[in-house]
């Protein structure tokens, strides 16, 4: 009687964890009043990468980035401190990037990628877990869900 109490109790509090949290994030996003990337007035987004902007300045941009590129404008700057560089970039007057989808989306995933590319070689990627399916629960649902938001939201 008493471990069925306690795992009662557990279950609601971890219940009540996860509805706190999905309250917290829609607050925020709803206090931000932007799409979570701090929106620039023009468009621009950006990426500071650590390493050495030789391939960038010449126009060969790593394949996430070289995909979009004609649609883009893109510039290219030494980041503060000496600390790699910044990728900054912006959909052209007229293009329609993703037409399936959320251009903004898309050039964020595109910025991600290509940093994810040049600093570890590699895009990581969190799905298909290498471990392989973990049973569903209530907490990994959770976590299942945000990782599928993630991709292509939030700051650089």
């Amino acid at each position: 009687m008493i471990m069925a109490n306690k795992a009662a109790v557990a279950a609601g509090v971890g219940a009540a964890g996860v509805a706190a949290g999905l309250v917290a994030r829609t607050l925020v996003k709803k206090e931000r009043e932007s799409d979570g990337d701090g929106a620039h007035p023009e468009g621009w987004k950006a990426v500071t990468i650590l390493g050495e902007a030789g391939d960038f300045s010449s126009g060969r941009y790593p394949e996430p980035l070289q995909r979009l590129a004609d649609s883009l404008e893109i510039r290219v700057e030494r980041a503060p401190g000496d600390k790699g560089f910044e990728v900054h970039a912006r959909i052209r007057e007229g293009i329609d990037l993703a037409a399936d989808g959320d251009p903004a989306k898309a050039l964020r995933e595109a910025l991600r990628d290509a940093k994810q590319l040049v600093e570890t070689g590699e895009i990581l990627r969190a799905t298909p877990r290498p471990h392989g399916d973990r049973p569903s629960t209530l907490l990994g649902g959770a976590v299942d869900k945000a990782e599928d938001d993630a991709k292509g939201e939030g700051v650089l």
